[in-house]
């Protein structure tokens, strides 16, 4: 959670007369850093199950969606003349998340040797929220205060606390808002610092202004609203919370109603639909045309698209800085290939956009099936027994990665995956414990006990 604000602080930055935006040099080393400790937790996660020689629990539906949609992804590689070092480069960024996945199903910890780190990401989340708050209310001398030289989320009405994007900011305050009402949801009572702590995160949500966040939050919700029964008015409330502190920005923030007016338009006219200024690129919805020129990329190679690490993400740009003049899109799309409308991000900004033209119909599907049977059992488990926080939590999470997948990279960007796969992977220990699925009922009821 702190490598965005770290490449930020520990680099440097300089003003572009041309673009007339600051323009920051990250520091290497904290990316360093995570990627030794992912490769160290996936080597502490191979000697934890070869020390209780458990590799037998790495035979269940799941894990074998997983070698699949791996061998999906490295034939699409292979059919797109991506080298082997791509190959593996881009696997990494896809599945890095779900080593976490591995490492808590290798563990399986009890709730009261995992409940630390719970509470420490919930603190971090909360430091977020704070700063967030003031970053809304302060504006520009709040951003600067933390070390954010480029200030045009305040100029926006965004907040991002420590975080590198207001997006980052929504995705881990939703996360954090569905855990709380999958808890809040569990029990019979409900003390009134819990509901203050909700309006909190819920109000970290609202000021990033985040609207696919905020929208998958609400999707997230109605799950596990539907999966718990019996508790809609409760369920109902919280709903309430979210959009109306969701919705408070636009009433109080002149930049927040300006820029909601100008996506809508920008959207409507991306669609060809006439709305007020000349239809430009630069008044039109990027992900919309990005979507448009995906699609035809994605028609004339629909099977398996065009290999992995060679379409607008983090491993193409550093493979080729000019990924999208490949000549199979100029082939496709004319001109210099794919139109990247002076937008300067690495990714193209969505990520079932970026996995369909880099590996085809057949990534995909492979991708859905095995987010699907990660979380059945722990949907199963929640409607069985109308509880367990971790079962409901994960359904959430599940429907609220998908969302905001349609409007962010966040299943491979370097945040949302480890703390998705926490929940899923910490729900799945939870299962194993229990011995059946029926059986961690009472495990949940232990938990929401605590």
């Amino acid at each position: 959670m702190a490598e965005g604000w770290l490449v930020t602080i520990f680099g440097s930055s300089h003003f572009n007369a041309g673009t007339q935006k600051t323009v920051i040099d990250e520091a290497g080393w904290p990316k360093t850093l995570k990627s030794v400790i992912y490769f160290a937790l996936f080597g502490v996660t191979v000697a934890k199950l070869t020390i209780d020689r458990s590799w037998g629990m790495l035979r269940s539906k799941v894990d074998i969606a997983l070698a699949v949609l791996a061998l999906v992804l490295i034939a699409a590689g292979l059919a797109g003349g991506s080298s082997a070092t791509l190959i593996g480069q881009a696997l990494f960024v896809y599945f890095r998340g779900a080593i976490v996945f591995y490492a808590w199903r290798a563990l399986k910890p009890s709730w009261e040797q995992a409940r630390p780190l719970f509470w420490l990401g919930g603190g971090l989340v909360v430091l977020n929220v704070l700063a967030a708050l003031w970053q809304f209310l302060a504006g520009r001398s709040a951003y600067t205060a933390v070390g954010w030289p480029n200030l045009q989320w305040a100029d926006e009405g965004r907040a991002q606390g420590f975080l590198p994007h207001p997006n980052d900011l929504g995705h881990v305050t939703g996360l954090m808002v569905l855990g709380l009402a999958a808890w809040m949801l569990s029990r019979e009572n409900m003390k009134r610092r819990w509901w203050a702590l909700f309006v909190l995160i819920a109000a970290g949500l609202s000021v990033a202004s985040s609207k696919h966040s905020l929208l998958a939050a609400v999707a997230g919700l109605g799950v596990i609203a539907v999966l718990r029964r019996g508790r809609f008015k409760r369920a109902i409330a919280l709903g309430l919370i979210v959009a109306v502190i969701g919705g408070a920005p636009m009433a109080f923030s002149p930049e927040v109603r300006y820029q909601l007016s100008y996506r809508f338009e920008g959207l409507f006219n991306a669609l060809g639909i006439k709305w007020g200024k000349p239809q430009t690129s630069n008044d039109q919805e990027i992900r919309i045309l990005y979507a448009k020129q995906g699609a035809k990329l994605w028609a004339a190679s629909p099977v398996l698209g065009y290999g992995v690490g060679q379409f607008g993400g983090i491993v193409a740009v550093k493979a080729d800085p000019a990924w999208n003049e490949d000549p199979r899109f100029v082939e496709v799309l004319g001109g210099k290939g794919f139109d990247k409308l002076n937008f300067e991000a690495t990714s193209v900004d969505m990520f079932w956009l970026h996995l369909l033209v880099e590996a085809g119909a057949l990534g995909i599907l492979a991708y859905l099936v095995w987010l699907g049977l990660m979380v059945a059992p722990l949907v199963r488990s929640a409607w069985r027994d109308r509880g367990g926080t971790f079962p409901l939590w994960a359904a959430g999470t599940v429907i609220f990665a998908v969302v905001i997948a349609a409007w962010s990279p966040s299943l491979e960007d370097p945040l949302f995956p480890p703390l998705m796969f926490s929940v899923l992977g910490f729900g799945w220990a939870l299962l194993s414990s229990a011995g059946t699925i029926g059986a961690v009922a009472s495990e949940g009821r232990e938990v929401d006990r605590t």
